[in-house]
């Protein structure tokens, strides 16, 4: 991309969402997860669970391990249907729709175990989501994954194949490849684990870049530096159920989540 000059990538997602602040999100445009119940037999994984994901802003969803927090992306995305409960994105109700329908309407997510074609390169696993996702072809299906690839930072491992990256690489790989999809919701599980502090603060201000754009972002991670510097609004999940939900200095000094999820205060 010539320098200075705007990415089609970016001018994409601002077409779709402009830019919007907390509280002044337009009629409709939401996507909106109501009263979700999911049950493995005996378990109920996700428990009567609401919460709204909203454009210009970053979500964070955290709480123990177990809590539910992926059985909740995955009852997004379409992975797993809800045993009651409904999903609307925009207005649209998305029960009956497959993960690839949720995605081309503009859904997408990255996981806690990257899943990339290993014996693709770097560039060509972006590629498939330009071309299957994002439905884009020939060159502007290449300008659009070189500029994934860009904005997360690993353009120079773009003729790698994908088997030969660390976990650290793999994670940003999907990152890339979830962008590349031109989403408007945009589910980040647990992206930062094995990253520096420097590291972890420059993906932060990536995040934060993507909800400036317009995307409505969900972060889940147990890394509290990352939620802190991520997250306008912070849901707290315990046992499928939301336990709390506030701004991170609320969440933060909040006994119950001192006590269930944070540890417990020294006397």
């Amino acid at each position: 991309m010539i320098p200075g000059e705007v990415s089609s990538w970016a001018v994409h997602i601002k077409r779709i969402i402009p830019p919007l602040g907390k509280g002044v999100v337009g009629v409709g445009v939401v996507l909106e997860t109501i009263e979700l119940v999911k049950t493995f037999g005996s378990l109920r994984a996700v428990d009567r669970f609401s919460m709204n994901i909203k454009p210009g802003e970053v979500d964070a969803l955290i709480g123990p391990n177990g809590a539910g927090k992926t059985t909740f992306i995955n009852l997004i995305t379409g992975v797993l249907m809800p045993d009651s409960g409904r999903i609307r994105m925009d207005g649209r109700c998305l029960l009956g729709l497959s993960t690839h329908e949720r995605a081309r309407l503009g859904i997408a997510r990255t996981y806690q175990i990257p899943k990339p074609y290993p014996n693709l390169t770097v560039l060509e696993n972006v590629l498939v989501s330009s071309y299957y996702a994002a439905r884009l072809k020939g060159e502007e299906a290449m300008e659009n994954s070189i500029e994934a690839l860009n904005y997360v930072g690993i353009y120079d491992l773009a003729d790698k194949l994908a088997g030969e990256l660390n976990a650290e690489q793999q994670k940003l790989l999907d990152f890339a490849r979830a962008l590349a999809a031109r989403p408007k919701y945009l589910l980040i599980d647990e992206i930062g684990a094995g990253l520096s502090l420097e590291e972890l603060d420059a993906l932060a201000a990536k995040i934060r870049g993507l909800a400036k754009r317009g995307l409505g972002v969900l972060y889940v991670g147990h890394i509290m530096r990352m939620v802190k510097n991520v997250a306008d609004w912070v849901v707290v999940m315990n046992e499928g159920k939301k336990l709390t939900e506030g701004t991170y200095d609320e969440i933060a000094s909040n006994e119950d989540v001192i006590k269930i999820y944070l540890g417990e205060r020294r006397a």
